[in-house]
């Protein structure tokens, strides 16, 4: 009995609507405001705070913990043999003495070194090497230009090369060796274990959060749609969003490495420093210290 009702009522609602069809009016249309084609074209507007905040963190993400090949350059795959703690010793060093000399002579012979040693590697790296290596001699020239209007006409070329020799041996070092040996070079010289790990996580997050920031950047180029005065404004708005992320990675971050048995220490593997490549290059940054302090 229950079937057969509801098979009744489906089909009294069905005559229903079909009686309903029957009262409409054939003619019946749709509105003509409905049947209008709208073209909405934007009006034009420029996003230069989004893509150059694009491009600039896809650049600065492509660099971050990533080691160039030195397959292709001699001088790369020589060095490479060498301790991490030795080379990061190095370059300390010359960027001291290349500081502290009053000699030019000194500073002009390791802009030599340093132009070689550029020379040798591949172009990939040369231009990876180059460009802010001489964004900052270019602000080193800009702050010490003042200095010629009161007599000092050699200070900008004093700042310049020193500038040069040091950011370029800094950015060679960092492009070269990978992080995770950088870091186990910093432990071996005794660098205490706090400082260590603000260096490890630095690099971390700011590839985390530069991938975070990428997303909502391309989040707001997305929704501007048209003229949109206040983009800018937005800014402010995605400072607050990435440091919510940031807070909350990090918390998420701190208790991943406590549940994965990080008891604050680094420990790092023990590299032989009685070695072939390490006793050359000893051997040159003891030939490098005796001339800065020979010249002066």
């Amino acid at each position: 009995m229950t079937n057969e009702s509801s098979i009744r009522r489906s089909g009294s609602q069905q005559s229903d609507l079909r009686h309903a069809g029957a009262q409409r009016p054939a003619g019946t249309t749709l509105p003509a405001w409905l049947c209008e084609t709208e073209h909405y074209r934007p009006l034009a507007d420029r996003s230069s705070f989004i893509e150059h905040n694009l491009e600039h963190l896809g650049d600065v993400l492509a660099q971050i913990g990533d080691a160039l090949p030195v397959s292709h350059s001699p001088l790369d795959r020589a060095l490479a043999a060498v301790s991490p703690s030795l080379r990061i010793v190095g370059v300390l060093a010359v960027i001291v003495c290349v500081n502290l000399t009053r000699n030019m002579l000194f500073s002009y012979v390791m802009l030599a070194v340093a132009l070689v040693a550029l020379a040798v590697r591949p172009a990939r790296l040369i231009a990876a090497i180059l460009k802010p290596t001489l964004a900052v001699c270019a602000i080193s020239l800009i702050v010490a230009l003042p200095s010629v209007f009161v007599g000092q006409t050699s200070a900008p070329v004093r700042l310049v090369v020193r500038a040069f020799v040091a950011v370029s041996l800094v950015i060679a070092l960092a492009r070269t060796v990978p992080w995770n040996r950088l870091i186990g070079g910093l432990r071996g010289l005794g660098v205490p274990d706090s400082l260590v790990y603000v260096c490890d996580v630095t690099i971390q997050f700011i590839d985390i959060l530069g991938r975070s920031m990428m997303q909502l950047l391309d989040a707001l180029r997305l929704r501007s749609v048209g003229r949109d005065t206040r983009k800018l404004k937005s800014a402010g708005r995605l400072m607050g969003v990435l440091f919510l992320r940031a807070n909350t990675q990090a918390r998420h971050m701190a208790e991943a490495m406590v549940c994965r048995g990080f008891d604050g220490r680094y420990h790092v593997r023990r590299e032989r420093w009685l070695t072939w490549p390490n006793a050359a290059y000893a051997l040159g940054v003891t030939a490098m210290i005796a001339m800065a302090v020979y010249l002066g």
